[in-house]
């Protein structure tokens, strides 16, 4: 049996500190669903896929194998065996990974690799649609709503 709390809200409302700081505090496992899409975005710019090209976009969702670990106190993101935790995150990702989890088919697997990350474990989980698409039936739902100001 397991436990999930899910953490919606708009970008830059302070979701991803509230959830690494609650899962410290009560023992949850973190999944960042943004690590996910910026590995399917990292894939395609390695492999030179065109980011409009929706059949490679899904065939890469369904076929790379994601791993987030947690290693002295921080989370790592393993993209097929690899930590590309920094990566994901340079501006070469993030300029595009919008335009890649616009994809209805990438989000479809994208869904179905949360729910597997999860499967058995006492999660947290925060990103969009979390509460409503991933795990409807969450044992707990927050929506984050945060001003500039009390950020």
């Amino acid at each position: 049996m397991s436990f999930v709390v899910a953490v919606d809200g708009a970008s830059g409302t302070g979701k991803g500190t509230a959830t690494r700081y609650v899962a410290e505090k009560l023992g949850l496992v973190t999944i960042d669903t943004g690590a996910l899409y910026r590995c399917v975005t990292l894939e395609a710019l390695n492999n030179n896929v065109k980011l409009d090209n929706t059949e490679e976009l899904e065939k890469i969702a369904k076929n790379i194998k994601v791993d987030l670990k947690i290693i002295d106190n921080n989370q790592v993101v393993l993209l097929n065996g690899k930590d590309v935790s920094i990566e994901i995150r340079t501006p070469r990702v993030t300029n595009n990974v919008s335009m890649v989890s616009a994809v209805k088919e990438v989000r479809e697997e994208m869904v179905r690799i949360q729910r597997e990350l999860a499967q058995g474990k006492n999660v947290i989980m925060e990103g969009r649609d979390i509460g409503t698409t991933v795990f409807p039936d969450a044992d707990v739902k927050i929506f984050l709503v945060c001003s500039p100001e009390e950020r």
